[in-house]
């Protein structure tokens, strides 16, 4: 049985542990989810996007959000496919501020439309995964979780989307795009100061004047937010990177308007425990496992 097996958790979120009790001291116990509006604009927030089934990955991710003082975490979507433990995840997530929905959600509930063979057989694993597994109260929430999912959330001037402002599911906006100046200037006309985005798996920042910055060139990794500076960020993904750092990716955001930054982190996990469940997997392609070793 899987660590964090939603019967019984364990670990960085079970009840009593730090995280766990900032998070419900907020409201934001087992079932009940506060708008992402309500939380307060002076606070770290852990920000975590393009899980993908990986349980490994998120729980080591959860573990070094807890270690530097998250105070609430925000998952952009894509919490299902590729990966082989869907409900896990989304047992986990369920203890976010907010959960918004990724194109891989948008396909497990609507249909896998534009999805590549590996990539539709996965989400149609998962779906019918998600039907037969765990007992009836425990399917009952995790089936809650995605049928409630937000397209965005805002917390003062930040706004959160799984892809694009101008697409929220699908709209792929990759570092080569900074070329395509009508593209870009469309997006930055919609976002007011800084958009924080997943959905590529690959982290970085773009800044209208057409440029990108991968994290390992901003100092310490890190880019500092500058008053009325717009920004489009992509925080990488916790469970299948495809940057060539095969570690989770994901982004400590500080919110304080005297200095605001975004620290991109990333985060050792066990590899080859996912990749190996990966190949014990009729339904889920090799492929996946190795895009896991290489990170790509």
């Amino acid at each position: 049985m899987p660590l964090w097996y939603s019967a019984g958790l364990s670990g960085p979120l079970a009840r009593g542990n730090p995280l766990t009790r900032a998070i419900t001291r907020s409201g934001l116990g087992l079932c009940k989810r506060v708008p992402a509006t309500m939380i307060r604009t002076s606070m770290l927030l852990g920000l975590i996007s393009d899980i993908h089934g990986n349980m490994a990955a998120l729980q080591a991710v959860i573990r070094d959000m807890e270690a530097v003082g998250a105070e609430k975490v925000l998952c952009l979507g894509d919490v299902v496919g590729y990966g082989p433990y869907p409900g896990e995840c989304l047992d986990l997530v369920r203890r976010c501020g907010a959960v918004l929905m990724g194109n891989h959600e948008e396909a497990l509930l609507y249909g896998a439309e534009n999805f590549n063979p590996r990539a539709k057989r996965a989400i149609d694993w998962t779906r019918d995964h998600l039907k037969s597994d765990g007992d009836e109260q425990t399917r009952k929430n995790r089936w809650n979780i995605l049928q409630n999912l937000q397209l965005h959330c805002k917390v003062g001037d930040f706004l959160f989307t799984h892809a694009s402002p101008r697409q929220p599911t699908r709209e792929y906006v990759m570092p080569r795009d900074v070329a395509n100046q009508p593209k870009m200037d469309e997006i930055f006309s919609l976002i007011e100061h800084v958009c924080f985005v997943g959905h590529t798996h690959l982290p970085g920042v773009f800044l209208p004047d057409r440029s990108f910055t991968n994290p390992v060139q901003l100092w310490n990794q890190t880019y500092f937010i500058e008053p009325g500076e717009k920004a489009l960020v992509n925080i990488g993904s916790v469970g299948q990177p495809r940057d060539g750092d095969r570690r989770a990716c994901y982004v400590m955001l500080d919110t304080d308007p005297g200095s605001p930054r975004a620290l991109f982190r990333r985060v050792e996990y066990d590899v080859e425990a996912t990749a190996k469940a990966i190949e014990a997997n009729e339904f889920l392609d090799d492929y996946l496992a190795e895009r896991l070793r290489q990170g790509r």
